[in-house]
């Protein structure tokens, strides 16, 4: 029997039913021993184990310097989310490895997890709910997100969905995306433009070059709230940690981080919510993002379902 390396953490866990997909196919799943995101090197010795067919991968580097020591049984490698900058997809083309993705399932529940963050940071939810837990009653004045102006900084699928909540609780949407369709509520604006007005900045771009440098967190609105729930590296983690210590960013949101799991000084700060990647987190969203993700690796393998 052929072996399928699982390397999400958690495969299987919101869609049960997935794994026996899998065998009715004719196919082992070997699932993620170490339970956390895997290293390079740490997939190259999996790949080397087990000799796959195929992978479902997580958000684990997957380089060109890995993709050269894989052997030539592996045929597909199909991402489990929507993003794909952690596979170098060329090195994997030319080695005969088809690529794919699980756009638009998991919009919902990154797009929930946005706002809920939104309105935690608005309203202080975790530092009320921390002085509450500590004995002390003392309530912090928030605000409302009616009437603020929220930039979002990559107006796709996920992005605009961000936009479309927070434009029905009554704030103002600006955003910045060089290929975006317009849409007659958001009004598009360059970079500098939108960190110079928005109350709330939202991170929701491609990529995983550094969106936000020391230079535009300083531009920014003295008391923005910044959320990220896009990519780690996006926000220059250095600059943001010292911006949140001067009181200059009000508030932080971030559920993607440079290096995870995530061990760094923005831990220490009381103005930063922070979570442990779980964007798609949600089990509707996960489950259809595993079931497609299936979807794809047999399709990649010429394996038919009907």
């Amino acid at each position: 029997m052929k072996n399928v390396l699982c390397t999400t953490t958690s495969f299987g866990s919101a869609s049960p039913g997935v794994l026996d997909r899998i065998r009715a196919h004719g196919l082992n799943p070997v699932l993620n021993p170490l339970k956390r995101k895997l290293t390079a090197r740490e997939l190259e010795d999996l790949v080397a184990q087990h000799d796959p067919v195929g992978i479902l991968a997580g958000t684990e580097p997957i380089p060109s310097q890995s993709l050269a020591g894989f052997p030539q049984t592996v045929k597909v490698i199909s991402r489990v989310g929507a993003g794909w900058d952690n596979v170098a997809r060329d090195a994997a083309e030319q080695k005969g490895i088809k690529v794919f993705r699980t756009q638009g399932v998991l919009d919902d529940a990154v797009a929930e997890l946005a706002l809920g963050m939104i309105l935690s940071a608005l309203r202080h939810l975790s530092r009320h709910n921390a002085d509450l837990k500590a004995g002390i009653w003392q309530k912090h004045m928030g605000g409302l997100l009616k009437g603020k102006t929220v930039g979002i900084l990559g107006f796709g699928s996920i992005g605009r969905q961000v936009g479309t909540l927070c434009h029905a609780l009554g704030a103002k949407i600006v955003y910045t995306d060089p290929v975006t369709a317009p849409c007659d509520w958001a009004s598009p604006l360059s970079k500098k433009e939108l960190v110079a007005v928005s109350d709330i900045i939202s991170v929701h771009a491609a990529g995983s070059r550094v969106l936000l440098d020391a230079d535009d967190l300083a531009a920014c609105r003295s008391g923005v709230i910044l959320v990220n729930t896009a990519r780690g590296g996006m926000v220059d983690e250095q600059a943001l940690f010292q911006g949140l210590s001067s009181g200059a960013i009000g508030f932080a949101c971030l559920d993607v981080f440079e290096k995870e799991p995530y061990d760094g000084p923005l831990k220490d700060l009381e103005n930063v919510l922070l979570t442990p990647h779980i964007g798609s987190y949600a089990r509707e969203a996960r489950a259809a993002m595993e079931e497609m993700a299936v979807d794809h690796l047999l399709a990649g393998l010429g394996i038919s379902t009907t």
